[in-house]
C-alpha cells in the first residue's frame, strides 16, 4: 500500500523562482567614462536646429582687418622719410655755419631718433610685430612733443619783434607747425585703436582659443 507523498517532504528547487531571470541576465546601465559630462545629451525639439559648433582642434583664428594697421604703417614710413630729410638738412646747416644755436643740435638728435622709431614701426606693422606698434606710438608722441616745443620756441623768438610783419611771421610759423602735427596725430590714433592691436597679435596658423577640447583625463 502506498501513501501519498507529503508535500513537506519535497526538496526546494535550486535557482531562482520560476519566471524570475537570473541577475546576470538583467541589462546593466551604461557607466560614463571618467571626465565625461554627467548631464545626458538632450536633442533639440522638433523643428529646432542643432547648436553651432564653437570651435575645436583644427579651427584656426580668423585673420583680422588690418586697414588701420596698414594705414598707420604707411604714415609711419612717410614720417621716417621726412625725418631723414630733416636729418640731412640739419647736418648741412651744422657743417656750414660756425655759430649755431642749440635748437639745431636738438633737431638733429630728435629727427635721428624718429628715423629709427618710425621706420621700424612702419615696416613692423606689416609683419604683425607688437614691438613695432609700440615704436610707432613712441615715435608719434616724440614728434608731437617736438612740434609743440618748436611752436613755443618760435613764439618766444619772434616775441621781441614789432610791427605787422612780425605778427605775420609768427602766424605763418604756428600755422605750419600745426599742419605738421596732423600726420603724427593721425598715425598715433591709428596705432592705438583695437583693430591694430588685433592685427599685431595675429599669428597665421594659430588655433582659435574658444571651443578647444579639454585636456585628456587619466584613467
Amino acid at each position: 500500500m502506498t501513501y501519498p507523498q507529503n508535500p513537506q517532504d519535497q526538496q526546494p528547487q535550486s535557482g531562482p523562482f520560476p519566471g524570475q531571470p537570473y541577475p546576470a541576465s538583467q541589462p546593466t546601465p551604461a557607466q560614463p567614462y571618467p571626465g565625461a559630462p554627467q548631464q545626458p545629451f538632450a536633442p533639440p525639439a522638433a523643428g529646432q536646429p542643432y547648436p553651432a559648433y564653437a570651435g575645436g582642434p583644427g579651427v584656426y583664428q580668423p585673420k583680422p582687418n588690418g586697414a588701420t594697421a596698414i594705414i598707420a604703417g604707411i604714415l609711419a614710413i612717410l614720417g621716417g622719410v621726412f625725418a631723414i630729410i630733416a636729418v640731412i638738412a640739419s647736418v648741412v646747416v651744422i657743417s656750414n655755419i660756425d655759430t649755431l644755436l642749440w635748437q639745431f643740435y636738438l633737431t638733429l638728435v630728435v629727427e635721428a631718433a624718429l628715423v629709427g622709431l618710425l621706420f621700424y614701426g612702419g615696416i613692423g606693422l606689416f609683419l604683425h610685430k607688437p614691438s613695432a606698434r609700440l615704436c610707432t606710438i613712441v615715435g608719434c608722441g616724440l614728434a608731437i612733443a617736438f612740434q609743440i616745443v618748436s611752436i613755443i620756441i618760435f613764439s618766444a623768438a619772434t616775441s621781441g619783434f614789432h610791427g605787422s610783419s612780425s605778427a605775420q611771421i609768427l602766424g605763418a610759423g604756428i600755422g605750419a607747425a600745426l599742419v605738421r602735427l596732423i600726420p603724427p596725430v593721425a598715425t598715433l590714433v591709428l596705432a592705438i585703436v583695437k583693430p591694430t592691436v588685433d592685427w599685431v597679435n595675429y599669428r597665421p596658423g594659430a588655433p582659435a582659443q574658444q571651443g578647444a577640447y579639454p585636456p585628456p583625463q587619466s584613467w
